[in-house]
C-alpha cells in the first residue's frame, strides 16, 4: 500500500535499473515494417563496416532516440554505444534488425512515435548519411533530420 505522505516519484535516469547487454539481446524482438525500429540492408552494412573499421567491442549497440529541436519540433538521435560503459535501462525498447541490436528509450519511442521507422543509408552527390523513414511523421523537414509526430 502506498504511503499518502510520500509522493510517488519516478526514478531519474541515473536511478533507473540498468539492463545487461545479454538481457537486452535476450528480450529484443525482431523489428517488422509496422513494429519496432528496423535497418535497411544498406544501413546495416554501413553500421557493420563502422564497427569493424573502428574495431569496436561486441558490447556495442545502436541507440535510436528523439530530442526536441530542429525545424519541425523533434530531431532524431542515432548513436553507437558500448553496453559495458553506457548500459541501457530496463525500460528501454530493444529490437534486432539485420543482426544488429537497436535500443530506444521508452519515452523517445512513444513521444517520437517511432514504431515502424526504418533507418536507411544514402550515398549521393550531395553527401552521404543515415535517413529515417518514419511512417508516423506528420511533417518532415527538408533537412531530413527533424519531424513532427
Amino acid at each position: 500500500m502506498e504511503n499518502p505522505s510520500q509522493p510517488n516519484v519516478e526514478p531519474t535516469p541515473a536511478q533507473q535499473p540498468t539492463a545487461s547487454l545479454a538481457g537486452l539481446r535476450e528480450r529484443a524482438v525482431p523489428a517488422t515494417p509496422t513494429e519496432g525500429i528496423r535497418l535497411s540492408p544498406k544501413a546495416a552494412e554501413q553500421i557493420k563496416n563502422i564497427l569493424q573499421k573502428e574495431n569496436y567491442p561486441d558490447t556495442m549497440y545502436l541507440y535510436v532516440g528523439v530530442k526536441g529541436g530542429g525545424c519541425s519540433g523533434l530531431q532524431y538521435v542515432l548513436d553507437l554505444r558500448d553496453g559495458a560503459h553506457v548500459p541501457a535501462s530496463e525500460s528501454d525498447e530493444a529490437f534486432v534488425s539485420e543482426d544488429i541490436l537497436i535500443v530506444c528509450d521508452l519515452k523517445s519511442y512513444i513521444v517520437g512515435n517511432l514504431s515502424g521507422t526504418e533507418i536507411d543509408y544514402r550515398d549521393g552527390l550531395m553527401g552521404a548519411g543515415f535517413t529515417f523513414n518514419n511512417p508516423n511523421a506528420k511533417h518532415t523537414c527538408g533537412c531530413g533530420s527533424s519531424y513532427s509526430a
